[in-house]
């Protein structure tokens, strides 16, 4: 199903979970981590391990689409209750309870099933202490955690979220609103073009963060942490220490796109935002009709 063309009244929902840690010294989250992934493996039958495990350096691994459709691995559907709540277990060590409830709500307006139409996969084993990425996928909500060289996270992302209709994230641009009027700088507007979700930032596009004015920067900090919310507060920490190590608010440009955000999406707004640094970019999109939003460091 095309997302763009689609007719249907539809919030999809895909989570991608990933982690990759590579000794013994790993932090107590990547141990625990690990351990959860493990237990859940260990509970599969010899059926579904072999769907559900590919090599660590299969091409799939670092797949990004927003849009729905059979994935590799195994569905949740299909789990055992057991197996279920070993995955529910593991899920809550990366995502915060509203992080949570907003991905069965997203998932429950594709189908009643919910998150029961999202596909597991694991890439690598981590019983054997070697680099894994653990993803359960399918539409619009893409997370992804990247652990490398003794716990230290070098990389995180793409995190891609979405609706359509545009509705499970108007808070988001409620508050990406408000931000921009308290900024009142038409400086950072690039008419007629748009901000494409999860595409790198051109580094001369709009302004630096430091020359907004501090009601306006307050503004986009807070807009910044609401996106963080629907993760725990160690996941939290490692995006914002790998936040300041490409260089933080001082290094970071802002733009909108298109039209200036003055409506919802659902009510006809078209404007898209992002924020980069080098390395680093997050943002939304709705200039498309429905929603789009994306977190990634490289």
């Amino acid at each position: 199903m095309n997302m763009l063309h689609s007719t249907r009244a539809i919030t999809c929902l895909a989570a991608s979970l990933f982690l990759t840690s590579v000794t013994a010294r790993a932090g107590d989250f990547e141990t625990t981590f690990r351990k959860e992934v493990s237990a859940f493996l260990n509970g599969l039958d010899e059926s579904q391990s072999k769907a559900c495990l590919y090599p660590v350096t299969d091409k799939n691994r670092w797949q990004m689409q927003f849009t729905g459709g059979k994935r590799p691995g195994i569905l949740i559907s299909k789990l055992s209750e057991t197996q279920r709540a070993q995955l529910d277990k593991t899920l809550r060590l990366v995502l915060s309870a509203e992080g949570l409830k907003l991905a069965e709500a997203v998932a429950k307006q594709d189908t009643p099933d919910g998150i029961g139409k999202y596909w597991i996969t694991c890439y690598g084993d981590p019983r054997k202490k070697e680099n894994f990425a653990f993803r359960i996928a399918e539409h619009h909500l893409t997370v992804v955690h990247l652990e490398v060289a003794e716990g230290e996270t070098k990389e995180f992302g793409p995190i891609l979220l979405g609706s359509d209709p545009a509705l499970v994230w108007q808070e988001d641009e409620k508050r990406m609103i408000e931000a921009w009027k308290k900024i009142a700088d038409k400086k950072l507007l690039i008419k007629g073009k748009r901000g494409v979700s999860s595409a790198p930032m051109n580094e001369t596009d709009g302004v630096a963060f430091t020359s907004i004015n501090a009601a306006g920067q307050q503004a986009l900090k807070e807009v910044w942490n609401h996106r963080l919310r629907i993760f725990t507060q160690p996941i939290q920490d490692r995006i914002n220490r790998l936040h300041k190590a490409r260089g933080g608010w001082e290094k970071s440009r802002v733009a909108f796109y298109n039209q200036e955000p003055e409506k919802l999406c659902i009510d006809g707004g078209r404007w898209d935002f992002k924020c980069g640094l080098p390395g680093m970019v997050w943002d939304l999109e709705n200039s498309r009709g429905h929603i789009h939003l994306s977190l990634w460091v490289k």
